[in-house]
């Protein structure tokens, strides 16, 4: 069975990101109660900021699975909504993996699509065990791959 998990520094990375953007947020609308300097300026940043911070938070509590692969079935939960999708190798329609070369290396990220266009995302930045998870889908799932 291989369980796969989002990484930790993935994980600081972004909280350090939300408490950055958040805190400005607050500084900013203290700013905004108690200085009448630069008002306009800072009237419109102060939505932009939260408007910013309240998209990275939605995006990065979505992102929060686990997924077990192993004995022919796939299992994901979701940890915030504690919603699970089961499925079996069988039930993959298709699935492919993109690889883009950056300046840090390589980002590869697969996609496994099932049942009417839905998609399970897995990157090699953002979950542990991603090759031993590509290598049981080559050897599991290999004609689903496109």
């Amino acid at each position: 069975m291989i369980v796969s998990k989002p990484r930790y520094q993935t994980i600081f990375a972004l909280a350090v990101f939300l408490v950055l953007v958040f805190g400005s947020f607050f500084l900013l609308l203290d700013s905004l109660l108690y200085s009448a300097e630069y008002f306009i300026i800072k009237i419109i940043l102060t939505p932009v900021v939260l408007v910013i911070a309240l998209l990275v938070l939605t995006k990065f509590i979505a992102a929060l699975k686990v997924i077990k692969i192993g004995n022919n079935k796939i299992s994901v939960t979701y940890l915030i909504s504690r919603s699970k999708i089961q499925l079996s190798v069988a039930d993959i329609k298709a699935w492919m993996e993109e690889v883009v070369k950056t300046r840090q290396g390589e980002f590869r990220e697969t996609k496994i699509l099932y049942g009417k266009k839905k998609i399970i995302k897995l990157s090699n930045k953002e979950n542990t065990e991603y090759d031993k998870i590509v290598k049981y889908l080559n050897t599991k799932a290999g004609k689903a791959k496109r």
